[in-house]
């Protein structure tokens, strides 16, 4: 139930003459490599005042990382380091034409993209609503590569979910777990709860049935992250109300389980389904409203947006780290 005023995000893109494709090989030896090429960075602190809500999945293309946030055709920034990030082009020019047909008040301001490497390209799931209303679309579009010098051609892939009333799943704020040779999307704010479907690696679309695996009966859930670490599913999602500057109440908790489809439970034994969730992030100092959480993949790394109380409430980024003791995380910046 997202329900802030449109977020003005003016890309002043800054043409790199770098060629950031010429390293490595294929995509999928970029995603298996992350690890080993950001573990050595010790800055904890995104510079610069570069604007940032609900940001994917970061991503290493080349020598550049990406980052991809709510906004007029979904902005992007690229960084090498980490830190220093710079305006660079948006995935879309013109909104694709079959969306007004599931939401007809749409205009050009996306939500909460996600983007995962699978099927040998790069899989960008993106939402389509309109302030706190349950009609709602999550898209597809697809890249084989990602490149701010050479540009990026994104290919419309049409509509993965959809949702038309409060007894829906709403459909968006995806989050895309690839685990092995099998893919898995977690979705949903407030309305129904946050639910979970098994995706087709090969067309990025869902197969099987969804699974509602917490929140529900309109109560203050969204955003959900979906991880996996050691044996174990983690859900991470937001509870409170984002979107209000330095009044914004989000905070971040998490369930586990066996299976991506549930039961999860907190470290107390209760259920996500039944008001459960042990906290691993709420606001701290000029840390306002933590949210959106996504993890690098292959990392104890992520990213998460706040509001920046020593900058009028302003959204932006911030790299977060996992830690984990006793098969529980904690997230610190």
């Amino acid at each position: 139930m997202k329900t802030f005023s449109s977020l003005v995000l003016l890309a002043v893109l800054l043409v790199s003459c770098q060629n950031d494709d010429l390293v490595p090989s294929t995509e999928e030896a970029v995603a298996v490599s992350q690890d080993s090429q950001i573990k050595n960075l010790t800055a904890k602190t995104v510079a610069g005042n570069v604007p940032s809500h609900d940001p994917s999945t970061i991503v290493k293309s080349g020598v550049n990382y990406y980052v991809f946030t709510t906004g007029d055709n979904i902005p992007m920034t690229y960084s090498r380091d980490l830190v220093n990030w710079t305006w660079g082009t948006s995935v879309f020019t013109a909104t694709p034409s079959w969306i007004k047909g599931y939401v007809s008040g749409f205009g050009k301001n996306f939500w909460a993209p996600d983007v995962a490497w699978f099927n040998n390209r790069w899989n960008m799931y993106y939402s389509c609503s309109t302030f706190g209303s349950a009609t709602s679309v999550i898209g597809l579009v697809t890249a084989p590569s990602i490149s701010q010098s050479a540009g990026t051609t994104w290919t419309d892939r049409g509509v993965v979910v959809s949702s038309n009333s409060a007894s829906d799943v709403n459909a968006i704020d995806a989050s895309i777990l690839v685990d092995g040779s099998n893919v898995y999307m977690a979705y949903g704010s407030w309305h129904a709860g946050i639910g979970v479907v098994q995706i087709n690696p090969s067309t990025g679309k869902p197969t099987g049935t969804r699974t509602v695996v917490a929140g529900g009966n309109s109560a203050s859930w969204e955003a959900p992250c979906l991880v996996k670490e050691g044996n174990y599913y983690y859900m991470f999602v937001n509870r409170g109300s984002c979107c209000n500057g330095i009044n914004s109440t989000y905070y971040i908790v998490v369930g586990r389980s066996t299976s991506p489809f549930g039961p999860f439970t907190d470290k107390n034994g209760v259920s996500l389904r039944n008001g459960g969730g042990t906290t691993v992030l709420a606001s701290q100092g000029n840390y306002i409203g933590p949210g959106h959480l996504s993890r690098i993949t292959g990392t104890q790394k992520g990213a998460v947006h706040y509001y920046n109380k020593a900058d009028n409430g302003n959204p932006k980024m911030e790299i977060v780290y996992f830690t984990w003791s006793g098969g529980w995380p904690t997230l610190t910046y």
